[in-house]
């Protein structure tokens, strides 16, 4: 596009419309538990990660200490430790935040950015998004392989070349894994309506239209190159290729596990809805890898071929059950709206507890996170999934 065209683009996203963020109108649907109401647990981790601000959401994240132990860590790292610029990583989080239409999000880590040198009127651009006019070419490429991610959990070719002149391995990984990781916090606070940290002023720019700047592809590299090569098999160490392909950086990647290892080993989930879960993300973000993966993992907790079609088909196909359709309903509504509306979360309430309903936002926000990071990295097929691959509709 030429300047002229990303000038009267961006002129017309001024023109369209405001953004619909999700702004907390009603009350949270789980409140952030008081000082006085903490154990010594809920105390000893709010404590633990008050640096990172997020007071509402962490205090609302304490009501779970075995999931918030799981997940503030490797936050902790993005925000603070990662391999990116500050600079950089802060222009991500801001347009991630943007995407996810998260008002919370947007006001933490404004504030953050300013901080890494990002101005009043690069914070007002970043909702424009790449095309707008101003961004040097690297930084272009930053915010829209955040645009990529949310749309088609996938880098495109054109802007991983660009990433990778100037980005290792290491950084490439904290980028994807991390536009991720800030996604999932915008669906906890989306969902959970979880109140902006009184201090906090910044808020979505207003007066530009929700407009990401790409279209989804599906484009994928399964058969293909991989793009991080993984590491050679050690004889010790897992052999699979998605952990081989993440194991470059070791503290980043052993914070990065322990989400899924709470996903898979340590959730209040059934066995059965956290794979229909983790299969629907893989439908919706079409990685062939953790389908393969999970749908054996189904069959082994006692899915059938028609519970399988049915992952596929979404939540409206028939059969199953009124949670299992509203689980898979759930899922979509996180990919689609970056939160779970009213009916959806009021038929999960009724079955689930407190906790298996934070289950069901880490469980979602995990595996899309780990898709974006299996997907632009090219990881391939292990030898064992051959018999687990997509559906011919599917690839």
């Amino acid at each position: 596009m030429s300047r002229h065209g990303r000038n009267l683009a961006a002129a017309l996203l001024l023109c369209l419309g405001p953004l619909a963020a999700h702004v907390v109108a009603a009350a949270p649907r789980l409140a952030p538990l008081a000082t006085a109401e903490l154990d010594d647990a809920q105390r000893a981790l709010t404590t633990r990660f008050a640096a990172l601000g997020m007071r509402n959401a962490i205090a609302t994240y304490a009501r779970y200490p075995a999931l918030a132990n799981a997940m503030l860590p490797y936050t902790e790292f993005l925000l603070t430790k990662s391999t990116l610029p500050q600079r950089h990583r802060e222009l991500l989080w801001l347009r991630t935040a943007w995407l996810a239409r998260s008002d919370y999000v947007w006001a933490q880590r404004a504030p953050a950015a300013r901080r890494a040198g990002v101005n009043d009127a690069e914070l007002a651009r970043v909702a424009l998004g790449p095309d707008a006019p101003g961004w040097e070419p690297f930084e272009a490429a930053l915010l829209r392989a955040a645009d990529e991610l949310r749309v088609d959990a996938f880098v495109s070719d054109a802007t991983w070349r660009v990433l990778a002149s100037r980005f290792d391995a290491n950084q490439l990984t904290d980028l994807v894994y991390g536009v991720g990781e800030i996604a999932l916090h915008a669906d906890f606070a989306n969902t959970l309506r979880i109140e902006i940290d009184p201090d906090l002023a910044d808020r979505l720019p207003s007066g530009v239209a929700y407009a990401p700047a790409v279209r989804q592809t599906n484009a994928r590299l399964v058969g293909k190159a991989a793009r991080i090569e993984p590491l050679a098999p050690t004889g010790s160490g897992p052999s699979a290729n998605v952990f081989r392909t993440f194991a470059r950086n070791p503290p980043a990647d052993e914070l990065r596990n322990a989400v899924g290892r709470h996903i898979r080993d340590e959730t209040s989930l059934a066995p059965r809805n956290r794979q229909q879960l983790i299969m629907r993300v893989g439908v919706l973000c079409r990685s062939e890898y953790e389908w393969a993966a999970h749908s054996r993992i189904g069959r082994q907790v006692g899915m059938n071929d028609a519970d399988v079609a049915r992952v596929v088909a979404g939540p409206t196909a028939p059969g199953g059950t009124a949670i299992e359709a509203a689980l898979l309903r759930a899922a979509d509504e996180l990919y689609r709206d970056d939160a779970i509306g009213d009916v959806t979360w009021d038929a999960l309430a009724k079955e689930l507890s407190e906790r298996q309903l934070l289950d069901v936002l880490l469980t979602v926000g995990g595996y899309r996170s780990a898709t974006y990071a299996i997907n632009s990295a090219g990881v391939q097929l292990d030898a064992n999934m051959s018999e687990f691959r997509f559906p011919p509709t599917l690839r």
